[in-house]
C-alpha cells in the first residue's frame, strides 16, 4: 500500500512538474512570437491538466468506492436484487415446442419466395422503363466533367520560354 502510494504521489508530482513547466514555457514562446511552438506547449499544458485531474478522480472514487465496500453488505444487497427480480416468461410459447414448426417454416420459407419474386418484378419494369433514356441523360451530366482537349496547360511549342526572361507578358 505504500509503495502504491509512493508511485501515485510520483505521478501528481510529475504531472505538477509538467503543468508548472509548460505553463512557463508557453509564455515565453508567446513573449518572443513562437507561435508554433507556444500551440504546441500550450497542448501539452491541456494533456497535463487533464491527467492530473483524472488521477485526482480516480483517488476521489477509489476513497468512495473503498467507503461503501466497507459500510454496505454486499450479500445482503444481491440477496434483495435476486429476489426483485421477476420470474421469467416465455414470449413466443408457440416456438417452444418443436413438434409444432410443422407450419412456420414452410410458411415463411414461402414469404421469402415471393418477395424474392415481387423484386425480380420491380427490377425487370425499372430495366424496361429506364432504359436508354436514362443512360444518355446521365452521359450529359457527365461531360461537364471531361477535361479539355488540350489538358489544364496550352502546349508550348518553346519549352524553353522560361528561361529567357521573367514571367511577364509582353507589350504587343
Amino acid at each position: 500500500m505504500t509503495q502504491d502510494r509512493g508511485v501515485r504521489g510520483l505521478g501528481v508530482l510529475l504531472a505538477v512538474g509538467t503543468l508548472i513547466a509548460t505553463g512557463a514555457y508557453v509564455f515565453v514562446y508567446l513573449y518572443r512570437w513562437e507561435w508554433n511552438r507556444a500551440i504546441l506547449t500550450a497542448a501539452l499544458f491541456i494533456a497535463a491538466e487533464i491527467a492530473l485531474v483524472a488521477m485526482l478522480l480516480t483517488r476521489r472514487l477509489r476513497d468512495v468506492q473503498r467507503e461503501l465496500g466497507a459500510a454496505g453488505d454486499r450479500a445482503r444487497t444481491a440477496r434483495t436484487v435476486h429476489a426483485a427480480t421477476p420470474a421469467p416468461r416465455v414470449t413466443f410459447a408457440w416456438l417452444s415446442r418443436p413438434d409444432r414448426l410443422g407450419v412456420f417454416v414452410p410458411v415463411l420459407l414461402a414469404g421469402g419466395v415471393l418477395l424474392t419474386g415481387v423484386a425480380w418484378l420491380v427490377e425487370r419494369l425499372a430495366k424496361l422503363t429506364a432504359g436508354p433514356a436514362t443512360e444518355r441523360h446521365i452521359v450529359d451530366r457527365l461531360d461537364r466533367l471531361a477535361l479539355p482537349p488540350n489538358g489544364f496547360l496550352t502546349p508550348r511549342a518553346d519549352r524553353l520560354h522560361l528561361l529567357h526572361g521573367p514571367l511577364v507578358r509582353s507589350r504587343r
